[in-house]
């Protein structure tokens, strides 16, 4: 008895429920103006809250990459310093850096000859300390024996939009930092 009951309750409140929303559907005209504009604004402040979000994310990551870069960059020529200074041969280590690339040339004594490795920079681009960029060109560092460059020289590294970083390398240490 008490479970017909409840299911009577169940199905009157379900018939009110679908009563009520026809009737709602029935009278409604729409949105007002004022509705319409409210909405759109909203929409509006959303939007452009993400793009401002989505923009600084984006400077975020490119900045990242481009000191990810810069210190691979570095490591590559403190590597091939240490490369300079265990080998035997009298020849030393050169590194190409190119506009778009660098290259680490390494004597093989076995070969008698240069073996090369390239790398291809992704978010950057490396020009003369005057910021010259000319794609015939390169910057040539030699790494002698004794750990030291044959001459010094400051490498300006580009980042996309306006980064920018020195790549200094000193002759008589043969130290290499970079600029903040």
């Amino acid at each position: 008895m008490i479970t017909a009951r409840r299911q009577r309750t169940r199905s009157s409140s379900t018939t009110r429920l679908k009563v009520w929303c026809l009737s709602r559907i029935k009278n409604n005209r729409g949105m007002t103006l004022a509705e319409m504009l409210v909405v759109l604004i909203l929409i509006g402040l959303l939007s452009g809250g993400v793009a401002v979000i989505g923009t600084a994310g984006v400077q975020m990551a490119n900045r990242e990459a481009f000191d990810a870069e810069c210190e691979a960059l570095k490591d590559a020529l403190n590597d091939a310093r240490d490369r300079a200074l265990m080998q035997d041969a009298n020849r030393g280590v050169i590194v190409e850096i190119f506009y778009n690339r660098y290259e680490i040339k390494t004597w093989d004594d076995q070969k008698e000859k240069f073996y090369s490795k390239y790398v291809y920079f992704e978010k950057m681009q490396a020009s003369f300390a005057n910021g010259t960029i000319d794609t015939r060109r390169y910057i040539r560092v030699q790494f002698l024996p004794t750990g030291t460059i044959n001459k010094g020289q400051t490498i300006l590294l580009r980042g996309p939009g306006q980064l920018k970083r020195n790549l200094v390398l000193q002759p008589v240490t043969g130290r290499i930092r970079l600029s903040d």
